[in-house]
Parts: structure tokens; sequence; C-alpha cells
């Protein structure tokens, strides 16, 4: 394994205490910015690291302890890199869509981690969009789908968002999409 220090990278990070947790049998899966973080390139870099796990807290707690992890309540902090690890309690939901299963799947160093699918990522940004009024993640899901043209469903965020009640936001994010992808079109013509 690994070891964690000031030059281990977020993926390597996410890799290395998936794995670990997999061998204690535990399951997490990545959301967040994070998440974001790997369907952008890190364009959008995060500094924490977001997992929902339905495990025990407590068995979560001495996993991490073993990788050298100190906790403080869901926060987990190493000595050696600046990034934070965070398990949100569950379970996991997008919005009002709870439970819900994750669509995606990384690699990492040949650890599988789970994670929301570019799709369910984006509306997972606009969730905190429609709901907190969080502009960094409306950037943030408008990255996503410029990154992910052709994986993305549109058809399914603007079924979501409609069951939500947000239409107005989600046209404020179409607005963004089409003023963007302009501008690239202009650029690479």
């Amino acid at each position: 394994m690994k070891k964690i220090s000031e030059k281990t990278t977020l993926e390597d990070l996410i890799g290395i205490i998936v794995s670990h947790l997999e061998n204690r049998n535990i399951s997490v899966v990545l959301v967040g910015g994070a998440a974001v973080s790997m369907y952008t390139d890190n364009k959008y870099m995060s500094k924490d690291i977001d997992f929902i796990s339905s495990d025990d807290h407590k068995k979560i707690t001495s996993a991490m302890a073993e990788l050298g992890f100190k906790s403080d309540g869901k926060d987990f902090y190493h000595p050696n890199t600046s990034f934070t690890v965070e398990f949100p309690s569950g379970p996991l939901g997008i919005g009002d869509q709870v439970p819900i299963k994750p669509e995606g799947q990384i690699k990492i160093n040949g650890t599988s981690v789970k994670v929301f699918s570019p799709t369910q990522s984006i509306m997972d940004r606009l969730a905190w969009f429609y709901y907190s009024n969080d502009r960094q993640c409306l950037d943030q899901a408008v990255m996503i789908y410029l990154d992910h043209l052709q994986s993305v469903d549109l058809k399914k965020v603007k079924e979501w968002s409609k069951a939500e009640g947000q239409v107005e936001k989600f046209n404020i994010f179409m607005g963004h999409i089409n003023r963007l992808s302009a501008s690239k079109c202009i650029e690479e013509g």
C-alpha cells in the first residue's frame, strides 16, 4: 500500500482509502466535490473527499485510524496531507430522490471506486444550487457537462429537476451550458 505523504494526489488518496476500506469490508461511494475533480481532470480541485457509507461509523473510524487519520466527528484529518475526508450521513440520495444507486465507477491504481455517474454528479451539484443557491456548484455541474457531453443524459437531469420543482433553476443551468458551448464552438472554429 502506498504511504500517504504531502505529495499524495487527491486521486491517489481516494484510491488508497477505498482500497483499505474494501479490505475491511466497508463499502463507500465517492460523492461531492472530489467526484467533480475526478470528472473534470481537476479543473475543479476539491480539498475534501466525501464518501457515503451505510457501514457503522465506529468501524469506519477504526479503519481510517489504521491509515493514520484522526477523527473529529464525521471529518478525518491526516498529518501528511491537506485533504480532509468526510463521511456525511446517508442514505445516498440526490435532492428528494432517496435512496439512489450510484451508476458510475472509476479506476484508480487498480481499485474500482463507486461514484455517481456524470449525470448523477450533475444532479448532485444542481441540488446544492437548487436548494442552497450555491453558484460554485452550478459552475461545477456545467464543468462536468462540458467534459462529458457524450455520456450525460440531459433528459434525465431535466425530468429530475421537474420532479424537484426546480425548472426555473434548471433553465439557468441550460443557459450557462448554451453560452459556454457556443463560445467553445467559436474558439474551435
